[in-house]
């Protein structure tokens, strides 16, 4: 279980100069909507010299609407996005205008062979794929209802392709198999070492198993993001629930994991907050503002 309670986790005002937070069922409530106590909260970090970050398996886009729904978006916003496969400043995203071919800080990137290979595994599997391509944006194979909810979320367009003929020379940021949770299971144990040896492989919700390549992970990530703002990893304060936030709560200088959260994430916390619905990333941060 975690290191600290709520109770005993000390309280150094001036250590963490980087706040990283996961998207759904962390900063956002069950119904993806964030509270004014939040929003609040946020603001007031943002003010006392401390850095707000989104991390995700999403787009950038997602990051922008959230940073801008929380008032905190400025020049000096960065996010964590593809589980860790890029890494974007987020003033140069929206300069950019465009949902793809955007500048980033670092990016993680695997072509068209492996994407080929992993799509007939998952179809071996009854499990279908979707992936972000760097040149096209969100590309699904049809709309299935788990591939929807990626459409939904993502707010950047789709386009349909038949992924077993992607080009030698496609560039994906990450692609995702998906499908019922028993299919899921059942394929994860069987996953060939060939994909292991390269991919960072995560479960970032119960429908999805992401594959990251050249094993990025939003911790990885989070180093990149600190160095870009002049901080240290342990100048940081991480929020995460799910397993695609495990190495980022293990690399930050406080893990946090919300009480909604899988277990796996609660164990290897530095502390637990609230959960989602109970605004559990701002009661956590309130505790370190002046």
């Amino acid at each position: 279980m975690a290191k600290y309670t709520l109770e005993n986790l000390p309280i150094e005002y001036d250590k963490y100069k980087v706040i990283a937070l996961d998207l759904d069922d962390t900063l956002l409530r069950s119904d993806k909507s964030i509270s004014q106590f939040t929003i609040d909260t946020l603001q007031k970090a943002q003010k006392q010299g401390i850095s707000i970050a989104i991390a995700t398996g999403r787009h950038p886009k997602s990051a922008v609407k959230f940073m801008k729904a929380l008032g905190c978006l400025n020049d000096d916003s960065y996010a964590v996005c593809f589980n860790g496969a890029g890494v974007v400043r987020l003033s140069e995203y929206v300069k950019h205008d465009h949902h793809i071919g955007f500048p980033m800080v670092c990016k993680d990137i695997v072509k068209g062979p492996m994407i080929r290979k992993l799509t007939h595994f998952a179809h071996e599997h009854g499990c279908k794929v979707h992936a972000y391509s760097v040149t096209d944006g969100l590309l699904i194979e049809d709309h299935n209802p788990f591939t929807q909810k990626e459409i939904d979320n993502a707010f950047v367009g789709f386009k349909a392709i038949d992924f077993t003929k992607v080009a030698d020379d496609a560039e994906f940021f990450k692609i995702l198999i998906v499908g019922e949770v028993e299919k899921l299971e059942a394929l994860r144990p069987l996953i060939p070492q060939e994909f292991k040896d390269f991919f960072g492989i995560v479960r970032s919700e119960k429908h999805y198993l992401e594959f990251i390549p050249n094993h990025a992970t939003k911790g990885t990530g989070l180093e990149h993001l600190c160095k870009a703002l002049g901080y240290g990893i342990e100048n940081s304060m991480a929020f995460g629930d799910a397993e695609n936030d495990l190495a980022m709560i293990e690399a930050a200088g406080l893990g946090v994991a919300m009480s909604n959260g899988f277990e796996i994430i609660k164990e290897a916390a530095d502390v637990i907050t609230k959960t989602n619905d109970e605004d559990g990333v701002a009661f956590l941060v309130n505790k370190f503002l002046k």
